[in-house]
């Protein structure tokens, strides 16, 4: 075999192995986009070392609640009285949350109204999702947006921990730019 010959056969070998850790890195890539948002969001829970229990549970309550009224401040009412009363139950709801997430109150699903809890979940999520198509929102762009966002939160694989197990935002972090989504 000439020189010319054996270096031909090696860049072949390096394009192989070149082709099949891209198609690798594709086939994690498409799994990834296949996968739902609740088995991406388990995957970054794990990831961040959280696992299901009281503590964790009873934070990531605290950051439900947390979001639900964050959206609640976003809505416009054409009521004074509706958006007086709403903005009452905001304030108590936001230090309920602040509690929770701090570690500082702890809450629990109780156990005879998990079915319940969970029908609750997955409407709250049916309904979040009609709204954002009825507001004209693209709501799958902006949840792979918000997922690489948190995915963003890892540095080196480890999650920043805050007091109360929160999970935190490292430095240089940037929430997504959902601006095109809306």
């Amino acid at each position: 075999m000439t020189e010319d010959e054996m270096n031909l056969d090696m860049l072949v070998a390096e394009l192989e192995q070149e082709n099949r850790l891209l198609r690798a890195r594709n086939e994690r890539l498409m799994a990834e986009a296949q996968a739902s948002n609740f088995e991406r969001t388990a995957a970054w829970l794990k990831a961040c070392g959280k696992v299901p229990g009281p503590a964790a549970l009873s934070v990531q309550i605290g950051c439900h609640i947390e979001e639900f009224v964050e959206f609640l401040m976003c809505v416009d009412f054409d009521s004074a009285k509706d958006l007086e009363i709403l903005e009452s139950c905001v304030a108590e709801m936001l230090h309920v949350a602040s509690g929770l997430k701090k570690g500082m109150v702890m809450a629990s699903i109780n156990p005879s109204d998990r079915i319940d809890a969970l029908d609750a979940l997955c409407d709250s999520e049916v309904t979040g999702n009609g709204v954002a198509y009825l507001a004209g929102f693209d709501k799958q762009g902006a949840d792979l947006a918000v997922l690489a966002s948190n995915d963003a939160k890892l540095v080196d694989g480890k999650p920043v921990i805050l007091p109360g197990g929160k999970i935190g935002k490292p430095d240089g972090w940037k929430a997504p730019n959902l601006s095109g989504l809306v």
